[in-house]
């Protein structure tokens, strides 16, 4: 009976330092949701808080935000229906240690320490073994052969032995090595401490122990960068698309099954439009390097964009795409974002359909490159990010690569297969003669297109057309076959060449100008 009352009493004596004891500090924080920027993140998170109430009806509840978050983009609110209101917040510095990483260390330095004794007892075996085939040499035998028997024996396993020795040994020593380097990382990081905020919070309202509170913050130490994989696929006129987010976090804490939306801009640096400065026209000072300087880094400045801030996505789906006014936002559902570790996400895995063309421009290059056009029924927004560019398997290179809108030119390298020579036919001026008072000139080039792959193709050829920058030059054009499109800069022919085909384009151009005018050829002999 004593023994039972003695529980009861330990019992309601545990409760009642549980109850009263516990400092006002948050319990059971959770984030919930996180929209990563490329350079920020903002955080939304939900932790059951237990106010502490003084004699004057002043209740207190303390969290903690990690050390790279905002103060100042904190905004905290509590459900309507719990009868609690914030009054105040206050913000604070506050040391703490980064019991994530400190755990991590001891875990490996277990696992060394075990690795460590292993290698030992496997030392001190093998100096048994030696110790044992070193004292045979010392038995007794009764004839030569069973001498050189023994011996042999001997010598083999001693080897043996001694080999694998060394080998531990050195092994030993590499352990020996990573345990002095994880113990000098586990001091370093148990005695070092960083600053985090302690957010304390006063509330006015009813008297119960727990509540949700919800809040959400800015946080830095955070991004991603979008990684992308093209690959041309001519033979099936289609594209191969993937996108991946490189997703990074150091908040100190796992993210565990949060929801994660990527958004393609950073939240605003400016909320409000500049005012129009005044337009004066007023003498031109004396020249000075320095002001100069310092009136363009203003005006850079000025002319940064500002950028809206993200809201929240969808909700636990695969990757979708949500447009706001200036940028837009992916919502991959809920993840696992660990703390300090680069991961990466599957965005999304597309066919394009393409139009695919071999572009040639032989006045400059006998080299002709795979040209892909691609056309979307809807706008897309894809921001700039690192590709890998292939054309069927083969990887070309890696570059940037960005697309926004319904439709885009890819280029996926140099084509073998296909090539287009120019040959000078003519390029001669004729006499300025007293009659006539004119000049002339006259061009004729050959070009051939060769196609040595094992599919027909479509070749289109730009050519430069001269431009005449004064109204007494004229020109005149003699094409065989004609050009699909000319404007003022360029001949354009798109041809179909068939397998192991080849076709031939023949251009003539004469010009004449009054004798007298001094003239520039260009560029294009």
């Amino acid at each position: 009976m004593k023994k039972s009352k003695a529980i009861i009493s330990f019992t309601l004596y545990f409760f009642l330092i549980t109850v009263f004891l516990l400092p006002p500090f948050s319990t059971f924080a959770a984030v919930r949701e996180v929209t990563i920027f490329p350079a920020s993140a903002k955080v939304w998170e939900t932790a059951k808080i237990r106010p502490q109430c003084s004699a004057q009806d002043k209740c207190q509840s303390v969290i903690t935000i990690p050390p790279l978050a905002d103060p100042e983009s904190f905004v905290a609110s509590l459900p309507a229906k719990s009868g609690w209101k914030i009054e105040d917040i206050k913000f604070d510095s506050t040391a703490v240690k980064d019991e994530v990483k400190i755990a991590a260390l001891r875990k490996q330095l277990e696992k060394l320490k075990e690795e460590k004794t292993e290698l030992q007892a496997k030392i001190q075996a093998l100096d048994v073994q030696l110790q044992f085939w070193q004292a045979q040499t010392k038995a007794k035998t009764k004839n030569p052969a069973e001498t050189d028997s023994l011996a042999a024996a001997i010598g083999k396993n001693v080897r043996k032995s001694f080999q694998e020795k060394i080998i531990n040994e050195v092994q030993l020593e590499k352990t020996n090595k990573k345990l002095k380097e994880l113990q000098d990382n586990l001091n370093q990081a148990a005695s070092k401490k960083e600053t985090a905020w302690e957010v304390t919070m006063t509330l006015s309202g009813a008297n119960q122990n727990e509540i949700m509170l919800s809040y959400n913050y800015l946080l830095g130490g955070c991004g991603w960068l979008p990684l992308y994989r093209l690959e041309a696929l001519p033979a099936e006129k289609k594209i191969s698309f993937s996108w991946e987010a490189e997703i990074w976090q150091s908040s100190g804490d796992d993210w565990k099954q949060a929801q994660v939306n990527l958004a393609t801009l950073q939240p605003a640096i400016s909320t409000v439009p500049d005012e129009l400065p005044a337009w004066i026209i007023k003498p031109r000072p004396v020249y000075s390097y320095k002001a100069a300087r310092i009136m363009e880094e203003k005006s850079m400045r000025a002319a940064a964009p500002t950028e809206a801030l993200a809201q929240a996505a969808k909700e636990d789906e695969t990757p979708v795409q949500s447009s706001k006014t200036t940028y837009s936002v992916w919502s991959l559902g809920k993840k696992n974002i660990p703390a300090g570790v680069k991961q990466r996400l599957k965005i999304k895995d597309e066919l394009w359909p393409a139009d695919f063309t071999y572009l040639a421009r032989p006045s400059l290059s006998p080299q002709v490159y795979v040209r892909a056009q691609i056309k979307f029924a809807e706008a897309v927004e894809i921001p700039e990010g690192q590709s890998v560019f292939l054309i069927d398997g083969a990887v070309l290179n890696k570059r940037t690569f960005s697309l926004n809108g319904t439709e885009g030119i890819l280029y996926f390298g140099v084509s073998p297969l296909i090539t287009v020579s120019s040959m000078a036919q003519a390029n001669k001026s004729g006499e300025k003669t007293f009659f006539q008072d004119k000049q002339t000139h006259l061009w004729q080039w050959l070009i051939e297109a060769k196609n040595a792959s094992a599919a027909n193709i479509k070749l289109l050829i730009e050519e430069p057309a001269p431009q005449a920058r004064d109204e007494r030059i004229v020109l005149t054009f003699k094409h065989n076959p004609e050009p699909t499109e000319k404007d003022n800069a360029r001949f354009i022919l798109l041809m179909d060449i068939p397998v192991q085909q080849k076709k031939s384009i023949q251009t003539i151009i004469e010009m004449a100008a009054p004798r007298d005018l001094k003239l520039d050829l260009g560029w294009r002999r």
